[in-house]
């Protein structure tokens, strides 16, 4: 079973997140800030992190920096979820290496379609 990293700081979100990918057969981990979620991706071994941008700590855009500089975490996908959705921060997310942006409220399966995605193209799950 593939592991979810929901980072995602407003709780009635962070739950729909992880409820909706519980449904869809994943194990998930939740972080409520972007340093617990930066720990949680170091020491919980997630297959991909759902992180969201705005949040207190470290935003989205920190610990991104901080998982692509880290050769443990370097190719772990990571979606964004975000509710600003200017092309400037979506280029801005993909350039800094992320693997996909979600921009809120989401469509209907996009985030099990972009997670189910992200698992099929990372290097970990390349064998399966």
């Amino acid at each position: 079973m593939s592991k979810v990293l929901v980072v995602e700081d407003e709780a009635d979100i962070r739950e729909l997140l992880a409820d909706t990918l519980a449904d869809a057969g994943y194990q998930v981990v939740q972080a409520t800030d972007g340093g617990e979620g930066l720990t949680c991706a170091l020491t919980k071994n997630p297959d991909v992190v759902l992180l969201d941008v705005m949040m207190p700590v470290l935003d989205g855009f920190q610990v991104l920096e901080q998982l692509k500089g880290n050769a443990g975490t370097s190719k772990l996908p990571v979606i964004m979820v975000s509710a600003r959705g200017q092309e400037a921060e979506v280029q801005k997310a993909l350039q800094a290496g992320a693997f996909a942006y979600i921009i809120k409220p989401w469509l209907a399966n996009e985030v099990e379609a972009k997670v189910r995605e992200a698992l099929h193209s990372s290097p970990a799950q390349a064998g399966l």
